[in-house]
C-alpha cells in the first residue's frame, strides 16, 4: 500500500505540472496529500489565480482507470457541485473521458488530456491529449476490425438483452471463445454489462456503434468504387424496385427512410456483383461528382436483418448508421439524427 501511496503522489506532482504548463502567466498550481480521510480522495490541487484567489480541487489519483470503473467512482464519491473533484490517471482513454465528463468528473492524464471548470477562480481547461495508451499493456492491444467483431457489434446491436455468450456467438456466427474474449473488453469499456459468468444484460448500443466506427469504414478503397448515375439517383431507385435481393442499400438513403435530414447526394449500395449490378443500373465510373458508392460487403451480415422500404431492400439500421459514421460530407450528422430516432424507436429495430 506505501508503494502505491507514492505512486499516486507521484502521479498527482505530474498533473499539477500538466496543470501549470497550460496556465495563463501569473496562475499556479500545487498539490498537495488530501488529509480529509475520504473515501477515493488522494490529494488535493490548490489552483490560485494571479490576484490571490484560490479553490481547492480534491483529486482521486488512479494507476490506472477503465470506462467501467467510473461507476464506481461516481457511486462511493458522486461529484459535489460546490467541490470540484479531478480524476487522475497516467491515460485516460476516450470513452473514459467521456464517462467521467457526462458524470460530472474533471479529469486529467499525464498525455494531456484535461478537463476542468471553476467558478471561483474562474478557470476552464479543457485539451487533448492521446487517443491510445502509450504505454499499452495486453489488455489494451483489443481490436474491433475484421469480419467477426463486425458480426458481433451487429448481433449486440440488433438483439436486446438479456443475452447468454453462446445465444451471441450463434446469433454472429462467430465461436464462444472468440465472444467471450470481446465481450469482456466492451464491458470493461462500459458497452455492455455482464455478471461474471452470466448473461449480458445491457448494451449500449449507440456507444457500441460509435466505438465500432472508429476502425470500421465501408469506404475502404479495394472494396468501393464510385460511380455516376446520369439520370440521378431516382432513375436508380426505380431500377432497384425491379431487382431481386442481390443487393442493399445503406448510408444516407436508406437513413432518410427513417429520418430525414436533407436531400441525398450520395447512396451507398452493396452488392456481391457489383459490375454485374453497376451494367444493370447504366451507372458509370467515375472519379468525379459521383453519386454512387457501390461496395463489395466485409461481410455476409450486411444482408441480414433487412426491412424494404418504398419497395427497395434497406440495411439493418445498426448498419446504417455506422456506414454513415465513417461517410464522408454530412454523414456524421445523419448518423445523429437517426440514432436519436432510433433510440425513441427500438421497438421497431431491435429484435
Amino acid at each position: 500500500m506505501g508503494n502505491t501511496a507514492i505512486l499516486d503522489n507521484n502521479l498527482v506532482v505530474d498533473i499539477a505540472q500538466q496543470l501549470n504548463i497550460r496556465l495563463p502567466s501569473g496562475w499556479e498550481v500545487t498539490a498537495g496529500i488530501s488529509s480529509e480521510g475520504r473515501s477515493l480522495i488522494d490529494a488535493t490541487l490548490i489552483i490560485r489565480a494571479p490576484d490571490g484567489v484560490a479553490s481547492t480541487v480534491l483529486v482521486a489519483a488512479k494507476q490506472r482507470l477503465e470506462p467501467k470503473d467510473v461507476d464506481h467512482i461516481a457511486i462511493t464519491r458522486p461529484p459535489q457541485v460546490d467541490q470540484p473533484l479531478l480524476v487522475a490517471a497516467p491515460f485516460l482513454s476516450p470513452r473514459a473521458q467521456e464517462r467521467l465528463s457526462r458524470s460530472g468528473y474533471a479529469y486529467a492524464d499525464l498525455t494531456g488530456n484535461i478537463r476542468l471548470a471553476l467558478i471561483k477562480p474562474g478557470l476552464v481547461i479543457q485539451t487533448t491529449g492521446a487517443t491510445q495508451n502509450p504505454e499499452p499493456t495486453p489488455r489494451d492491444r483489443k481490436s474491433l476490425k475484421g469480419p467477426k467483431a463486425g458480426r458481433l457489434i451487429r448481433a449486440l446491436s440488433d438483439f436486446r438483452p438479456p443475452l447468454g455468450l453462446r445465444e451471441l456467438a450463434k446469433r454472429a456466427g462467430v465461436d464462444a471463445g472468440y465472444a467471450s474474449r470481446v465481450v469482456e473488453f466492451l464491458n470493461r469499456e462500459a458497452l455492455v454489462v455482464r455478471a461474471t459468468r452470466g448473461p449480458i444484460t445491457a448494451v449500449d448500443w449507440s456507444a457500441l456503434l460509435r466505438r465500432w466506427s472508429q476502425e470500421y469504414t465501408p469506404m475502404e478503397r479495394r472494396r468501393v468504387a464510385m460511380y455516376l448515375a446520369p439520370r440521378g439517383l431516382a432513375s436508380v431507385i426505380e431500377k432497384l424496385r425491379a431487382m431481386s435481393g442481390d443487393y442493399v442499400v445503406s448510408g444516407s438513403w436508406a437513413a432518410s427512410q427513417f429520418a430525414p435530414v436533407a436531400a441525398t447526394r450520395l447512396l451507398l449500395l452493396y452488392a456481391n456483383r457489383p459490375t454485374a449490378i453497376a451494367r444493370d443500373l447504366e451507372i458509370k465510373p467515375t472519379d468525379a461528382g459521383a453519386n454512387i458508392a457501390l461496395a463489395t460487403p466485409f461481410d455476409p451480415v450486411v444482408f441480414e436483418r433487412t426491412s424494404k422500404k418504398n419497395g427497395i431492400t434497406v440495411a439493418a439500421l445498426s448498419q446504417v448508421a455506422a456506414d454513415l459514421m465513417t461517410s464522408p460530407g454530412r454523414g456524421p450528422n445523419e448518423a445523429e439524427a437517426l440514432m436519436a430516432w432510433m433510440s425513441e424507436h427500438e421497438n421497431v429495430w431491435r429484435a
